[in-house]
């Protein structure tokens, strides 16, 4: 009897036998796990599981049924044949939806080639996402109808197919079980002697497989150091690794990790070497035969993965605003109308009383040839980055390189976070274009229309990219909107952009820090996202090529072996304007470079912005780094909170799944708060442990727009004591937010009048050394204080193992910048201290503090 179950994810009846069931011992339907690995993994849809439905195990289910469906390599859909060869098709030609049989043009091919060789279609045909007219009181509704309907006919399509296949298998099974009972035993020696043939074969394909996989006999994997088959060598780095260790390389967006190499994978390259492979471990031998047998043109078309840029993503819908977009893109396709956006439109207002535009739709602009993204012709660039990366990127009259510096950063080291910034990532005929980013704390989307500003020869004033792309464009508009006009967004900080596009937390080390070198090798360590500033023409003279107060972005450290001046290490920066690059040591033109050097670095002959320093020069001629925490699959979650300043507020999570935790206190954007400084925030994370007795885990106190603490958390229930000191407003709005291995849920809860003591007695308990009251014969009771600037708290602890009351009378001379929590107030301690007890007083530190004490003691029996 076959098991009839439910999927955990639609909650629909599937059978176990047909179902897929992840390690975690939760099943899911057919249906719903191809849609999971199209996606590139998920977490589980159970609610209280925590595991991580991973690629590599979803890739392998599909490898095991091989059977002419649409297969997964690394997220991309390759196509696996069998039959006829002239009736293959390219996976672009798959993808493309039912009902544009006779339209199968990219989404991003030009309005104006379109228009020249079709009319005007259907708004069912002009979408690649259907989108469906709403209600306006099921907004819900309609968004699960939509998000159904994405992969609806090509699920049905799949089905039938793989059913169709299952029966003509089973006929030709029986079929073949018939004949082999009529044979003669003439002919069942005949067929021994063609099966024998056939195996043959196999081993003469086996051999050449093992020529194709193994480089040489005498390397091994650069990172295991250990297996010498079945190797892929990256040809941008020279470094071999074996199948095993490549299965890391999906997590780490084909970077390569050796020894913090940091160099791209060819991702073309790596799908077809992990799709032979592969092949190849699972005796599907047939299958690769038949594909070598197809033209060099069908070959290359089939391994190369290509990237299809919907007209609409709607995997974001929760953010704020999303609903909103979708509405007026859902009408502006019914009405067949432009878009105008009346919040920023194309007026003086918007672009800024210091320019005189004229403002022109996209359309005119570009003379009707022009995509959201172009793919560059570059054989430096591979995979996402060759459609997005910062030598796309040209700045034009506004002084914004703080965003365009940060953006660059971003496409050089993770373009698949860039991309995900655009909400929509194809030209449509309506004319309007969204992003969301990270606005205080909370994810909105924000949508524009297609007018630029321009000259009047129509060149456009501002950003601009190169191949007539125009998600530059697009994405400097959406922030200048944010700030009410270009002009406003001319100048600001690389953090707010950082934080914006990634909602990871960010911080600044300054190149004058006794620390940098260690801060500097630390981010490079964890990959972080990085972006410099020159110093100010007033406080030290720029020089040799640079640009005073200008931001530029790091793209990568290297080591390098100089045959003079042996271990040199060198920084990489791109200037987001494209050109003028540092003239100094290690400059285009140095003596310093070798010929060998310039091969092994790739050197550009151009100015191109891209350049290299040495760590001296770049601490001399730069003032500070802007770094972005970002992680690979690490998961957001917030909740917005009205507090007072005089009142702390205390929320509670539970962890269920351990690891690294970014727990962050967000303010509103200071420029369009309409405050000078931001106010203090104090943020306080503990553990909650048995007897209601808690644990310090980390704490900060800092006046910035995002105060974050890193913790690395254990399985079970965490308090946070947040508290922002308006200095404007007497209560006002900020964020809670975490960033970390899996989405927290916040609940807010009363206040715990004891923790704070609970917390500072354990901190008290730990510390070392202890002040002894030996030389008054006690020398079991201690006491000790601690002040703590970092994160806004101290302590007087006293802890009494004696076997006599300890009286004490604390009376502090100084006591500047410092205030006692409740019960304690004034500038002394009274204290009655019972054998076996512990005392504290719990302090407030403030940014600076002075403290003197003098202390009278007795004890009673």
């Amino acid at each position: 009897m076959i098991k009839s179950l439910k999927c955990v994810k639609c909650l629909s009846d599937t059978k176990e036998s047909s179902s897929y069931k992840a390690k975690c011992g939760h099943l899911y339907c057919n249906k719903c796990i191809d849609q999971i690995t199209a996606e590139g993994g998920a977490n589980c849809s159970e609610k209280q599981c925590s595991n991580f439905l991973n690629i590599s195990d979803l890739m392998n289910r599909q490898f095991q049924k091989l059977s002419g469906s649409n297969q997964m390599v690394f997220g991309k859909q390759i196509t696996m044949f069998s039959g006829d060869p002239k009736k293959m098709t390219s996976p672009s030609q798959q993808n493309k939806a039912g009902t544009t049989k006779q339209n199968n043009q990219n989404s991003n091919t030009p309005l104006k080639q379109q228009k020249n060789t079709q009319a005007r279609r259907s708004i069912q045909e002009r979408s690649p996402v259907v989108i469906q007219t709403k209600s306006k009181s099921q907004m819900q509704k309609q968004t699960d109808r939509v998000l159904k309907q994405q992969n609806s006919t090509k699920m049905i399509q799949q089905q039938q197919q793989q059913q169709g296949q299952q029966r003509q298998q089973a006929q030709i099974h029986q079929q073949k079980k018939t004949q082999q009972n009529m044979q003669s035993p003439k002919q069942q020696q005949q067929q021994k002697q063609i099966q024998q043939n056939i195996q043959i074969q196999k081993q003469e394909i086996k051999v050449n497989i093992e020529d194709r996989m193994t480089q040489s006999i005498s390397y091994k994997c650069d990172y295991c150091n250990q297996n010498n088959s079945g190797l892929f060598h990256n040809e941008i780095c020279d470094h071999r690794l074996c199948y095993d260790c490549l299965q890391k390389y999906y997590d780490d967006y084909c970077v390569c990790f050796v020894k913090d190499c940091g160099w791209q994978i060819n991702q073309e390259q790596l799908n077809q070497f992990m799709l032979t492979y592969v092949t190849f471990q699972l005796g599907e031998v047939e299958e690769l035969k038949l594909k070598r047998q197809q033209s060099s043109t069908d070959q290359q078309d089939i391994l190369i993965s290509k990237f299809q840029f919907e007209e609409v993503t709607l995997q974001h819908m929760q953010i704020s605003n999303m609903n909103e977009f979708i509405k007026t893109f859902d009408e502006l396709k019914i009405k067949e109308k432009n878009y105008i956006d009346l919040k920023f439109g194309p007026n003086e207002k918007s672009v800024g009383s210091n320019y005189s535009v004229n403002w022109e739709r996209l359309n005119n602009i570009f003379n009707g040839d022009y995509q959201f993204f172009a793919k560059a012709n570059d054989n430096k660039r591979f995979g996402l980055g060759k459609y997005i990366g910062p030598q796309d990127i040209i700045q034009g009259q506004l002084g914004n390189c703080y965003l365009l510096a940060s953006i660059s950063a971003l496409g050089n080291r993770r373009p698949d976070l860039l991309l995900d910034v655009f909400i929509t990532r194809a030209i449509n005929e309506q004319g309007i274009y969204c992003v969301r980013l990270c606005i205080d704390g909370l994810w909105k989307a924000i949508h524009v229309d297609d007018y630029f500003p321009v000259y009047p020869n129509l060149t456009p004033i501002f950003t601009k990219a190169k191949n007539n792309a125009i998600w530059v464009m697009v994405l400097e508009k959406a922030w200048a909107k944010l700030f009410g006009s270009y002009q406003n967004s001319s100048s600001g900080s690389m953090q707010e952009v950082l934080r914006a596009l990634t909602g990871a937390p960010t911080e600044v080390i300054w190149t004058q820090s006794p620390d940098f070198i260690t801060l500097l090798r630390r981010c490079l360590a964890n990959k972080v996202i990085m972006v410099a500033a020159t110093q100010s023409s007033d406080v030290q003279p720029i020089t040799q090529g640079l640009v005073p107060n200008h931001a530029y972005s790091v793209l990568k450290i290297k080591q390098i072996n100089h045959p003079k001046r042996g271990q040199v290490e060198l920084i990489k920066l791109r200037n987001p304007w494209g050109k003028k690059e540092w003239t100094g040591d290690w400059g285009q033109d140095s003596p310093l470079w070798t010929p060998q050097l310039r091969q092994e670095l790739k050197l550009d002959t151009e100015d191109s912005g891209v350049f290299y320093m040495d760590i001296g020069s770049f601490m001399q001629q730069f003032r500070d780094i802007h770094t972005c925490h970002v992680k690979q699959n690490y998961q957001y979650s917030a909740t917005q909170i009205k507090s007072n300043k005089k009142k702390a507020v205390y929320y509670s999570f539970n962890i269920t799944k351990e690891g690294d935790y970014y727990i962050t206190i967000n303010q509103r954007n200071q420029r369009w708060a309409g405050n000078p400084k931001y106010s203090y925030a104090k943020l306080l994370i503990c553990k909650k442990e048995e007897n209601n007795n808690y644990t310090y885990i980390n704490g900060k106190f800092s006046q910035f727009g995002e105060v974050w603490c890193k913790c690395t958390l254990s399985k079970g229930e965490y308090i946070i004591f947040a508290k922002v000191i308006w200095e404007h407003h007497q209560d006002f709005f900020f964020v809670i937010s975490s960033y970390g291995i899996e989405k927290l849920e916040f609940k807010q809860i009363k206040k715990i009048p004891d923790m704070l003591s609970s917390v500072f007695i354990k901190k008290g308990l730990l510390q070392q050394p202890k002040r002894s009251y030996d030389t008054m014969g006690q020398p079991k009771i201690q006491s000790c204080y601690n002040l703590d600037r970092l994160d806004g708290w101290g302590y007087y602890f006293i802890d009494n193992q004696s076997s006599v009351k300890l009286i004490s009378k604390i009376s502090f001379h100084k006591f500047y910048g410092l205030r006692f929590c409740k019960p304690y107030r004034g500038v002394t301690l009274n204290i009655e201290l019972p054998p076996g007890k512990q005392f504290i007083a719990v302090i407030k530190v403030l940014s600076g503090y002075e403290i003197e004490f003098t202390q009278k003691v007795q004890f009673q029996q």
